[in-house]
C-alpha cells in the first residue's frame, strides 16, 4: 500500500516533469530551496498545507490531486494558467521591441552622417527573431521556436545579402542556397528533441 507520502511525491514528480520545469525552478517558484522539493519527491518528506495550495493554484489542479492516488490518469496533460502564458508573451514581445529600440536609436544617431542606415532595421528582424527563438525555447513554445528560428535563418540570410549589395555592390544571391541545409537542420534538431522528450 502506498503511503501518502510517496502518492504526494508521485504526483508533484509528475506535475512538475509534464510543465517542464525543473527541481530549482519549481522551487524558485514558490520560495523554497530545491532540497525541499526533492525530499517532497522522494517521499522523505510532505509540504505544508500553504505550499500545497501554491503548487496547486502553480499546476491548476485542487489539493485532492496530490493525496489521491493514479490522479495522473486524471490529468494528462499539463497546461500553464492563462495569466502564466500571458505574462511569457508579454516577456517576449518586450524583449522584441528592446531590439527594435536600440534598431531605431542606432539609425536616428547615424542617419545624418551615414547613408543606408536603414540597414540597423532590416538587422533588427533576425535579432528579433533571435531573441523571441530563445525565450520560446526556454518556455518549451516549441512551435514557436521553429518558426522563429525559421524566420531567423532566412533574414539573417537577407540582411547579409542586402548589406553586400547596398555596401559593396555585390550581388551574392546565391547566398540564399545557405538556407535550404539551414532550414531542414533547424527541422530535423527540433524532431530530434521533441523525440527525446
Amino acid at each position: 500500500m502506498d503511503t501518502l507520502e510517496e502518492i504526494v511525491a508521485y504526483n508533484l514528480t509528475e506535475l512538475r516533469k509534464n510543465a517542464r520545469l525543473t527541481q530549482a525552478e519549481l522551487a524558485e517558484k514558490i520560495n523554497y530551496s530545491d532540497k525541499s522539493v526533492s525530499k517532497w519527491e522522494r517521499g522523505e518528506a510532505l509540504p505544508d498545507l500553504k505550499v500545497l495550495t501554491r503548487l496547486a493554484e502553480l499546476f491548476g489542479v485542487s489539493i485532492d490531486y496530490f493525496v489521491t492516488k493514479d490522479a495522473g490518469k486524471q490529468k494528462k496533460e499539463f497546461d500553464f494558467p492563462k495569466s502564466e502564458k500571458l505574462y511569457r508573451i508579454g516577456v517576449e514581445l518586450f524583449a522584441a521591441c528592446a531590439v527594435w529600440l536600440a534598431a531605431t536609436a542606432v539609425f536616428f544617431s547615424t542617419a545624418i552622417y551615414s547613408r543606408g542606415v536603414w540597414m540597423a532595421f532590416v538587422w533588427a528582424v533576425p535579432l528579433s527573431m533571435l531573441v523571441l527563438a530563445l525565450f520560446s525555447q526556454k518556455w518549451n513554445f516549441a512551435v514557436c521556436v521553429i518558426v522563429f528560428r525559421s524566420v531567423c535563418c532566412w533574414t539573417l540570410l537577407a540582411a547579409i545579402y542586402l548589406q553586400l549589395l547596398v555596401y559593396h555592390s555585390y550581388n551574392v544571391w546565391m547566398i540564399f542556397f545557405i538556407g535550404i541545409p539551414l532550414q531542414a537542420a533547424i527541422i530535423l534538431w527540433s524532431l530530434i528533441r521533441h523525440s527525446r522528450g
